[in-house]
């Protein structure tokens, strides 16, 4: 039957506002789909596809923000380069999931230490990246010697066996002329010289 509105004016039919109600439903039931897969195409630009960490390409730009906070506002941030020691042992020895889970063990002690304000990022294969926000390159080195002894002193248990799971740290101060190519070379050098530093028994 049709009815009429306080107005006057004719409404539809019981079955024309069932068929409305019906596609408005489905309406929003597209949207929220559409919502999840923006969401997930978000994540996936940003986000690495192994770990719970940040992408190379997330931590480039946030270096670069860095960048233009320092020669803006006079900001100070660290960058940190981390190195997973002798992967290719973990690898021949346990086979490559065992590696895998080598990167996620790492990689969720990083997430679980960061504060909310720093960057937590893989940036290759068994590389990480850190930015440590409103820290000077003394601070950054106790945070790092603590990051250390977190990794030494956390078991990375696969199956039966106990990986030998250690990591090397290179830091840089990031300045106001920079670019991200400077922060990373820098960061990265430091992290090579500690390598052969510890190779070495320095």
């Amino acid at each position: 039957m049709r009815t009429l509105s306080c107005g006057g004016a004719l409404l539809g039919t019981d079955d024309e506002q069932e068929n409305q109600e019906r596609e408005l439903a489905a309406l929003r039931k597209e949207v929220a789909m559409l919502r999840l897969v923006n969401a997930e195409l978000e994540r996936v630009v940003v986000r690495d596809t192994l770990t719970p960490l940040y992408n190379r390409r997330y931590y480039i730009s946030a270096v670069n923000e860095r960048i233009s906070r320092a020669s803006r506002y006079e900001s100070r941030a660290v960058a940190i380069i981390i190195d997973i020691d002798h992967m290719k042992r973990i690898n021949d020895a346990h086979g490559h999931p065992a590696g895998d889970f080598a990167l996620m063990h790492l990689a969720q002690l990083l997430s679980d230490t960061v504060r909310t304000c720093d960057v937590a990022a893989r940036i290759g294969g068994d590389e990480f990246a850190l930015i440590l926000d409103e820290l000077d390159e003394a601070q950054a080195r106790t945070k790092i010697a603590a990051l250390t002894k977190l990794v030494r002193d956390t078991p990375c248990r696969f199956g039966g066996a106990t990986l030998p799971v250690s990591a090397s740290f290179g830091l840089t101060a990031i300045r106001a002329d920079d670019s991200d190519a400077d922060v990373m070379a820098r960061a990265d050098q430091a992290m090579y010289d500690q390598k052969r530093l510890r190779r070495f028994g320095r």
